[in-house]
């Protein structure tokens, strides 16, 4: 069964741009959705030579969520995440864009430290970047406005720091469709109490990647940045977010909010008390936590999640 969602094609320099264009602008079908009751045809869907993603002449990357409801929205942009690490110092600073901009560079800066802390090597780290990365050349940069945050030469740590588990303003996604299935499936079994009737997503997401875009950004690092992200295929969308000191930051700002015409966002659908067996068939077809997250730690979750994959169904509220 097919739906569609009908969003606003132009976005702006910020968020206060995409409103006034969402006020005035023509409404296209950018988004469709397809609900799956079966795993088989769920499985064949995602298939790089199906009928879906196919078109050898149209290039997909993928993302997997464990709630279908979610939109696509960074991790530093949710209100729950704000909410439990903006405090103190951060949450005096106000709310406008050169606020947020302070407190994503901090959670970086103090990543960087502890990394300094244990000698690990930070991608792209030079005497040059670590004065460009100084409280004060970031907010002589992004004080006034922020359009170009994060700079390229943030990038790359930015992106380091996203794998390892800090929020910032990029979305993960993959190059291959299974490795987006195993994130859904996985993310849904580790739920401590998974509700009945929800269902998990896979999304599918092609564009024009020459295009001057204020939307979003497609990043892409090299792979020897992190271990993880060469396994995982990965690459970011990078939702811009962006406006002027004195104006309030979005909250939740979301990708589908930034798309035009020229973009297409595919996102399929599987009732979450299937969660289980598919990711016992991302296992038998070589996706696992071992093989997205290499090393011990990777396996050892390979193991307890195939134990909540069993029990899955029991586990369901």
């Amino acid at each position: 069964m097919k739906s569609a969602y009908l969003v606003w094609t132009e976005a702006g320099n910020s968020n206060q741009a995409i409103g006034d264009k969402r006020k005035g602008a023509a409404v296209e079908e950018l988004i469709t959705e397809q609900k799956f009751a079966s795993l088989d045809e769920f499985w064949d869907a995602l298939s790089p030579i199906g009928k879906i993603f196919g078109n050898p002449l149209t290039k997909f990357i993928y993302r997997g969520q464990s709630d279908g409801d979610w939109k696509l929205v960074p991790q530093v942009y949710r209100q729950a995440i704000i909410d439990r690490y903006r405090t103190g110092m951060h949450a005096a600073l106000g709310k406008d864009h050169i606020g947020q901009t302070h407190f994503e560079w901090w959670l970086l800066e103090s990543f960087l430290y502890h990394c300094d802390q244990r000698g690990l090597a930070i991608p792209g780290d030079s005497m040059e970047f670590r004065k460009f990365f100084e409280i004060q050349n970031i907010m002589t940069v992004n004080g006034i406005a922020n359009h170009g945050w994060p700079q390229m030469q943030v990038l790359p740590m930015m992106a380091m720091a996203q794998h390892h588990g800090i929020p910032t303003r990029l979305l993960d996604w993959s190059s291959n469709a299974m490795v987006a299935c195993y994130f859904a499936a996985a993310g849904a079994v580790n739920k401590p109490t998974p509700q009945t009737g929800q269902t998990l997503a896979v999304f599918g997401f092609t564009f024009n990647s020459y295009r001057r875009e204020v939307g979003f950004r497609h990043v892409r690092v090299p792979g020897s940045t992190s271990a993880n992200l060469s396994a995982q295929g990965g690459s970011f969308i990078l939702v811009n977010n962006n406006g002027y000191r004195g104006e309030e930051f979005a909250i939740d700002a979301d990708l589908e909010s930034t798309l035009n015409s020229t973009d297409r966002l595919i996102k399929l659908t599987l009732p979450i008390e299937l969660a289980g067996e598919l990711l016992m068939r991302c296992h038998k077809f070589g996706f696992s936590a071992a093989t997205v997250f290499p090393g011990y730690d990777g396996a050892a979750k390979a193991v307890l999640e195939r134990q909540l994959a069993v029990s899955f169904l029991e586990r369901l509220v």
